[in-house]
């Protein structure tokens, strides 16, 4: 349910618990506890999860169109819904987050030499012939 298959939990699980009172949590507040325990630049996303996985209640709050926060409405079913996932391990701020590992990602280098690259080879110009005929074509006028 809101387990993954290594065993940890989800990363909106965790941003759950630190919803869980129903006391307004600033993206400042979320961003220096949890950074080390879900991906930051994903915050609509887990709060997506949470209007749509769970029965949680998410009132956003707003600067003008700038969101600054966020509220859970409705605790005491957050709450049981906790309970039920086994989410009391979790202490927010104590997990170490992985850079995930692309194969596409380039590689990092530091100067010239790092890239241990050769020199091409100086490719010969080629040599044009032009070709010689023997009509005579008069342009008058």
């Amino acid at each position: 349910m809101a387990r993954t298959k290594t065993g940890a939990h989800a990363p909106y699980v965790k941003l759950l618990a630190l919803l869980q009172d129903g006391n307004v949590v600033t993206k400042d507040e979320i961003e220096a506890t949890l950074s080390n325990d879900i991906h930051v630049y994903r915050l609509s996303t887990y709060i997506w999860d949470i209007k749509t996985k769970t029965e949680g209640i998410v009132r956003v709050i707003k600067d003008g169109r700038a969101v600054t926060g966020y509220q859970i409405t409705n605790p005491a079913v957050v709450k049981a819904f906790l309970a039920k996932a086994g989410i009391s391990d979790f202490v927010p701020g104590t997990g170490t987050i992985k850079p995930s590992a692309s194969k596409f990602a380039a590689p990092k280098v530091k100067s010239l030499s790092g890239l241990k690259a050769k020199p091409a080879k100086a490719a010969k110009p080629a040599k044009v012939e032009t070709p010689v005929t023997d009509e005579v074509v008069e342009i008058t006028d």
